[in-house]
């Protein structure tokens, strides 16, 4: 089969397609043809060998963390799916990546995909999707009627945060530049704040929960917006708990795993109308350079996907 992989962590330079044979399972593990892949910046920072610290891999490492696919085989502990099941997941990435046409992953980590949208769709959702629920609804403990400021609204995971917050029945101020308000308010945004031009600090007040999607300065300025024992959830830089109590409010830090049952929840959100996945970009998996040199710009909109083969 074919594998996106790195030898070495470095450039775009590094990772080549190459010929390796397919990953064998265990009695709990289910054996996937890989439709659809997406890229998340975690891609290229692990690439660039950023995240060595957090997240170590052997060399060859095969990249990707979202897919879609249809199981071709399960292990004999499996019992909640069979052959031919359409699946997406989020895997944990230090052992199998998605980039590649097939990959061994345990069965408590897959969900039946959203049936009402493409495999490229389902691709686009599984860190996103599973970041943006456990960062609102667990870390968060977002309720009917709060006030939630999302930075980065337009943002695969902001884009996704801002649906759910909003079907949560929540007030849902978020930041954006001004091509992207329009964006924005069709996924349910209620104010938009162009943050080119106004600092959110001087508009924003009494807010329930702030998920900063951004970290250094920004997560500072945004204890300040919260109510009395309001809760920031940071996503990507630990947050100063200390100055967060002098504020007189919670900080918290989320580092997702892979998870089933969520994905269910989001299959199910999707499916009847709640959620929808936001698709920027597609590429075929020969193109995969190319795709991830988009996303290392910084100039996508949605999610990049990767067309790996067919169903």
């Amino acid at each position: 089969m074919k594998a996106a992989r790195i030898h070495t962590y470095g450039g775009a330079e590094v990772l080549t397609i190459d010929d390796v044979e397919k990953p064998t399972i265990t009695d709990e593990e289910v054996l996937v043809k890989v439709i659809a892949s997406s890229i998340n910046p975690l891609d290229w920072l692990l690439r660039s060998g950023e995240l060595k610290d957090l997240i170590p891999v052997s060399f060859p490492h095969t990249l990707g963390w979202d897919f879609s696919g249809i199981i071709e085989k399960v292990g004999s502990k499996v019992t909640k799916y069979a052959v031919g099941d359409a699946i997406y997941s989020r895997p944990e990435v230090s052992r199998h990546g998605s980039h590649a046409e097939y990959i061994a992953v345990p069965a408590v980590d897959i969900a039946i995909k959203p049936r009402t949208v493409s495999f490229a769709s389902a691709a686009s959702l599984p860190i996103a999707s599973i970041t943006a629920w456990q960062a609102l609804f667990e870390k968060g403990e977002l309720k009917k009627g709060q006030r939630i400021l999302i930075h980065g609204g337009a943002g695969s995971l902001g884009a996704i945060a801002v649906q759910l917050a909003k079907a949560q029945g929540a007030y849902v101020i978020t930041t954006a530049a001004e091509n992207d308000h329009e964006f924005v308010r069709s996924l349910g945004a209620d104010e938009v704040i162009d943050f080119r031009k106004v600092r959110f600090q001087d508009v924003v007040s009494d807010v329930d929960v702030v998920l900063d999607t951004i970290g250094r300065q920004v997560q500072v300025d945004s204890y300040a917006v919260l109510k009395h024992k309001g809760i920031l959830v940071a996503v990507n830089t630990y947050p100063d708990l200390e100055l967060a109590k002098s504020y007189g409010v919670e900080a918290r830090f989320l580092s997702i795993k892979p998870n089933g049952s969520h994905l269910k929840k989001v299959a199910e959100w999707v499916d009847n109308g709640r959620l929808r996945p936001i698709v920027g970009h597609e590429y075929s998996f020969e193109d995969i350079a190319q795709a991830y040199s988009l996303s290392e710009s910084g100039a996508a909109k949605g999610k990049i996907v990767l067309h790996v083969s067919t169903p």
